[in-house]
């Protein structure tokens, strides 16, 4: 399944799997408890969190916040949109998978271009 975090298209092939996995690593108590809404604010303050932190493997955290996403409120794109109070506004979206693998393919394409510059 393709998940739309910001600017970034995450490839994830079972995210409930994922979550039931890794969700002692994330965090965020047991997802079978949460609502949507807890884990929307869960995702945006881990977000911001893990944005600070230079060593963590951001990859990672990327496909845990879209597990989880995808998880507890079946959207496939989640826009944290940076306020002046230094969190995050997060807007969950429901992008068409058209949309989603077209953006992968360019961003995929815009990488190779670069790499042969």
């Amino acid at each position: 399944m393709l998940f739309l975090l910001n600017d970034k298209v995450i490839e994830i092939g079972a995210p409930e799997a994922h979550l039931l996995e890794r969700w002692r690593d994330i965090g965020c108590g047991d997802p079978r408890l949460l609502r949507a809404q807890d884990a929307v604010e869960f995702a945006a303050q881990h977000f911001l969190t893990i944005a600070r932190d230079t060593d963590a493997d951001h990859d990672l955290v990327a496909m845990d916040i879209a597990a989880l996403i995808i998880a507890k409120t079946g959207a496939n794109c989640l826009i944290l949109k940076p306020n002046p109070a230094g969190s995050f506004e997060p807007r969950l979206r429901d992008v068409p998978p058209l949309v989603l693998e077209t953006y992968l393919r360019g961003a995929a394409n815009d990488r190779e271009e670069r790499a042969r510059a």
